[in-house]
Formats: structure tokens, C-alpha cells, sequence
């Protein structure tokens, strides 16, 4: 538990840390480029935060799973995902809105008790899904900041953010790629539910299965349209923002279904 806290304690230091540099990045657009800097200290503190996860998820054979180490599985992704476009991209300012997050969940899974034991199959498939709505919800935290730039670009407003963020080429780019990579997990994690399924309406599962079906095909749609027709810009942007709509209903409908219908 001390070596638990203390890798936890460092990746919140390490995450705030690559936080001011982006920030001071963001107030001065022009200054010296941080992306070596930010690559550098991220992937330190990704090691430190995901000694901190495995302690607190994985015990012999079993995941134990509790809000807290969720919230911090989130974003030890959402920010993995994004050094992973560091290092072809210059989209290191994005970290504005992540790493800050990332310093706060990372030191929850300290706090959170009471964890649900699950086996390490139906264990995987939980993971799995997360990984894939955080991959998601990055990607439509981009679409929305996308179409944002987009529109002040087109109005000529480009206060000290739009300029410090990366070019509009780059941050489309960006997005298809999350997208994919978020499609794939999406894939894996439906198929790994047909094996954990019984009776979708006995389990009360028909209302996520619904939405998250509906979404995987809008993203399949949009990956499909935009390789064979080259559907960009703010068509992408809403492509990805209803989608993920639909993959936060699929859940929240569930929620609302089992506490207040039946």
C-alpha cells in the first residue's frame, strides 16, 4: 500500500508538472517547442500510474473493480492515447485538458474501498469496454474542440488557444485515428459480451446492447464514408459527437431502466 501511494503521489506530480509546461505553451503560442519535454515526463509518470492501477485492480486471479480505479483507468488511456500522437503529431497542448485530470484520478483508487470482485474473464471484458468508451469520449472531446477551431478559423477568431493548438490538418487526423482505434476496441468488446449474455431481457441488458450496437454502426458508417468518400470537418465531428451520444446512453439507459422502471 506505501508503494502504492507513492507511485500514485508521483504520477499526480508528474502529470501536473507536464500540465504547466502546456499551459505556459498555451499562453505563449510562440515560445520553444515542449512536445521532447512533455513526451518525456508522460511517459515516465504513464509507468508510475500504471504501477499504481495494477496493484489496485488486479489481485491473483481476480480484478477488483470499483469506481475510483475506473475513473483513474480512464484516464491513464485517454492520456496514453494521446503521447501515443505526440510522437508524430504536434498536438502536446491538448494535454491541457487531460493531464490536469489525469494528476486528480490518479490518486482516487487511494480513497475508493468496498471494490466488486469480478472474475478475470468477465474481468477483461469490463476493461475492455472501458478502454473503449474512454478512447471514445477522447475522441469526441477532439471532434467537439475540432469543430470549435474549425468555425473560429472560418470567423477569423483565433484567441491565444486556437493558435496554440495544433494545425486543423493534425487535429483531423488526430481524430480518424482515435476513432479507429477506438472502433476496435468497441468491436472487441461486444463480441466479448456474447459470451457473458444469457438472456438479454432477463439480465436487462436489451437497452445497452441496442445503443451500443446503434453506435458501433454510426462509426462504422463514418469510417466506411470517410475512407471511400472523404467525409471530413464538421460531418466528422458529428459523426463521432452522436455516436458516442448513443454509447453514453447505452449505458445510462441501463441505469435508468433498473433504478426507477423495474
Amino acid at each position: 500500500m506505501v508503494l502504492t501511494g507513492t507511485t500514485a503521489i508521483a504520477a499526480s506530480i508528474g502529470y501536473f508538472f507536464a500540465s504547466a509546461l502546456v499551459w505556459r505553451k498555451v499562453q505563449n503560442p510562440d515560445s520553444a517547442d515542449i512536445r521532447p519535454s512533455v513526451i518525456r515526463i508522460i511517459a515516465l509518470t504513464l509507468i508510475l500510474h500504471a504501477i499504481t492501477l495494477h496493484s489496485t485492480l488486479v489481485v491473483e486471479s481476480n480484478i477488483f473493480f470499483h469506481l475510483g480505479n475506473g475513473l483513474s483507468l480512464v484516464a491513464f488511456l485517454a492520456s496514453a492515447i494521446l503521447l501515443m500522437t505526440h510522437l508524430n503529431k504536434p498536438t502536446e497542448t491538448l494535454g491541457i485538458f487531460i493531464y490536469p485530470i489525469s494528476a486528480l484520478t490518479t490518486l482516487l483508487p487511494l480513497s475508493m474501498q468496498q471494490p466488486l470482485q469480478l472474475p478475470i474473464e468477465l474481468g477483461s471484458h469490463v476493461l475492455i469496454s472501458i478502454a473503449a468508451y474512454s478512447i471514445m469520449g477522447l475522441a469526441t472531446a477532439q471532434a467537439i474542440l475540432y469543430g470549435i477551431q474549425e468555425r473560429n478559423f472560418k470567423a477569423k477568431r483565433l484567441g491565444k488557444l486556437m493558435r496554440a493548438l495544433p494545425p486543423l490538418q493534425v487535429m483531423e487526423s488526430t481524430l480518424l485515428q482515435l476513432v479507429k482505434i477506438g472502433f476496435v476496441f468497441l468491436t472487441f468488446a461486444l463480441i466479448s459480451g456474447v459470451f457473458f449474455v444469457e438472456n438479454l431481457f432477463e439480465q436487462h441488458l436489451i437497452h445497452k446492447t441496442f445503443f451500443a450496437i446503434l453506435a458501433w454502426l454510426i462509426y462504422g458508417v463514418f469510417l466506411f464514408g470517410q475512407s471511400k468518400y472523404g467525409w471530413r470537418g464538421q460531418k466528422a465531428a458529428r459523426f463521432t459527437i452522436w455516436a458516442y451520444f448513443l454509447l453514453i446512453l447505452s449505458y445510462l439507459g441501463t441505469t435508468l431502466v433498473l433504478s426507477f422502471i423495474l
